[in-house]
């Protein structure tokens, strides 16, 4: 299935989702969101307070610091982009779609 057939990429696209639908999926990522940066940053405060102070002499960090490294580390190490997973999906539909069409012009077989 190409973009043209479905006007979106992918099949589930968000605005086909009922009106309940979008509201439910709303709720669980207000829940999921603050619970998913928490757990990153306790393990992220585990492991700094684990090696940091005994490998380099370091500070202890607290919940607040190591969430601020969480995020730190999400703009620096991926450029602060929060919708990767759209950029990917959307390589690999245009791959998928240049595979289906063969080889053009000057490309090996």
């Amino acid at each position: 299935m190409t973009n043209e057939d479905n006007g979106r990429h992918g099949r589930w696209h968000k605005s086909r989702w009922s009106r309940g639908a979008r509201i439910r999926f709303a709720m669980f990522a207000v829940v999921m969101v603050p619970l998913l940066l928490t757990a990153f940053a306790a393990v992220t405060m585990w492991l700094w307070n684990w090696l940091m102070p005994a490998i380099f002499n370091l500070p202890v960090i607290t919940i607040w610091q190591a969430a601020g490294l969480v995020i730190l580390s999400r703009i620096l190490f991926r450029g602060g982009h929060f919708r990767g997973a759209g950029r990917r999906h959307w390589k690999r539909m245009r791959i998928r779609e240049r595979m289906q069409d063969g080889p053009s012009e000057g490309e090996a077989v």
